[in-house]
């Protein structure tokens, strides 16, 4: 009687374990397909989502859903356009992020002057540059 015992046991414990191992390891959850998280991004008005962000795509290319919505190369995965957002710059923001000159070119800072030069700190001395480009906040100078 006891060894039909340890057998319906040890049954009951592989059944129990089989069930554990497919929900844990085999019934992941697939994310959302690259269509769907596009459409939450326009549904939600994300602007940055939609246009910036590069999504890593089957083959292991990076597209933006903007760019997935308006190249044919891409209609395999049947992104729609946004009609609410709009991914194009303004001829303001274009030449902004042309022209980096003060952080990237000249390695500086824009920096708030004071008595109308950049601020000093104890430890090394801080010069004023002149960049090409314009400080994102009025009266802001770029400093090195």
């Amino acid at each position: 009687m006891s060894a039909k015992k340890v057998i319906i046991i040890s049954t009951i414990i592989i059944i129990i374990a089989a069930v554990i191992v497919f929900f844990v390891f085999l019934n992941k959850q697939k994310p959302d397909p690259v269509s769907a998280q596009c459409a939450f991004a326009c549904q939600s008005g994300q602007k940055t989502a939609f246009c910036d962000v590069e999504l890593t795509l089957n083959d292991k290319t990076l597209a933006t859903c903007y760019n997935l919505s308006t190249n044919s190369q891409y209609s395999s995965y049947n992104v729609q356009a946004c009609p609410s957002i709009s991914c194009t710059l303004s001829a303001q923001q274009a030449a902004h992020l042309a022209d980096q000159t003060c952080i990237t070119g000249l390695g500086g800072a824009w920096q708030t002057p004071i008595n109308g030069m950049c601020p000093q700190t104890k430890i090394t001395a801080v010069i004023q540059l002149t960049p090409s480009d314009q400080s994102p906040i009025a009266g802001q100078i770029c400093c090195r």
